[in-house]
């Protein structure tokens, strides 16, 4: 009987390949030797701040993530969405795709008694919140930093990040202006989820301001633990600059092209920080402990997920 071999997707080897080659064209370009110079010279102490500020985040990305399944219908408590949040990014940050998480917090809200169909919807509309935060403080600092970022090389990626944001603004109000009589339709069947949360948030409108609230808080923690990690590499810029590339840095490397954003993140960094003069070097070193601390961070997940596998493991009467 022939043995089955191990197969790895195409698509994995592909993402693989794209992170490699991003970094080394990265490398290629930059002196590896300063990178490491920086690195080494780099204020360790704060590291353990910006881990805290990232497990702060995971915690009110769960608390966001209770309200839009209110909005839902869907009860589930907060600490079991909390565990499911850190177990997903422990699987964001080591699987090829930054999505391949949310597989756990779908199944956490199953759990709950969720349908697939309203699962999945939470999942979605909670990354739209935190897309539509990113945008709207991008969109805040947008009088102070967009002109200069409109004249740089983060053009484009910065117009795609503000056209993204009102595409879903505008796609949320179209939905609300499909007839009743269509929701039968296999083609608007899997909309329905999605439309019955857009209009409890309008009813609702004490939930749905929290769940944006939290949904900012979020956002500016996140960029609060970018700032206070420049401070490690002595990297001066103001928070509303860390405010204006943040979310293109987000968009680039939620691009399901590359290995867990690997080299998209790297790249992004270099050209956002470079806009504002910080070395080509510093801020590659920077991005690169970023990701590092994002590793560490979804540790706890790790953790987590094993002390789940193993009250899921059948007792055994010796």
């Amino acid at each position: 009987m022939k043995k089955p071999t191990l197969s790895i997707p195409w698509s994995i080897i592909l993402k693989f390949l794209v992170s490699v080659g991003l970094i080394v064209w990265l490398l290629n370009g930059i002196d590896i030797i300063q990178v490491w110079v920086v690195i080494q010279n780099l204020h360790w102490g704060i590291l353990g701040i910006v881990v805290l500020l990232l497990w702060m985040t995971l915690a009110i990305i769960a608390k966001r993530w209770q309200l839009v399944n209110r909005l839902g219908d869907i009860q589930a408590s907060f600490f079991k969405l909390a565990e499911a949040t850190f177990i997903g990014a422990f699987f964001n940050q080591f699987l090829p795709s930054s999505v391949g998480g949310d597989f756990f917090r779908i199944l956490a809200v199953r759990k709950a008694g969720a349908t697939l169909n309203g699962a999945v919807t939470g999942v979605f509309v909670d990354r739209l919140f935190g897309f539509i935060s990113l945008g709207i403080l991008c969109i805040l600092v947008s009088p102070m930093e967009g002109q200069l970022l409109v004249g740089s090389t983060l053009k484009w990626p910065f117009l795609l990040t503000m056209f993204l944001l009102l595409s879903v603004c505008g796609g949320g109000l179209l939905l609300l202006l499909i007839p009743q009589s269509w929701h039968r339709h296999a083609f608007i069947r899997p909309l329905t989820s999605l439309i019955a949360i857009i209009e409890q948030g309008l009813h609702h409108k004490g939930v749905f301001l929290s769940l944006l609230l939290s949904a900012l808080l979020a956002s500016i923690i996140l960029i609060l633990g970018l700032q206070v990690l420049m401070i490690a590499f002595d990297v001066s810029i103001t928070w509303s600059q860390g405010a204006a590339i943040l979310p293109v840095v987000m968009l680039l490397t939620s691009l399901p092209i590359s290995f867990a954003g690997w080299g998209l993140r790297e790249g992004a960094m270099v050209l956002g920080l470079g806009i504002y003069g910080v070395p080509q070097e510093t801020a590659l070193a920077l991005s690169l402990i970023y990701g590092i601390l994002h590793l560490i961070s979804g540790l706890p997940g790790l953790l987590l997920w094993l002390l789940e596998q193993r009250r899921l493991e059948p007792h055994v009467n010796s």
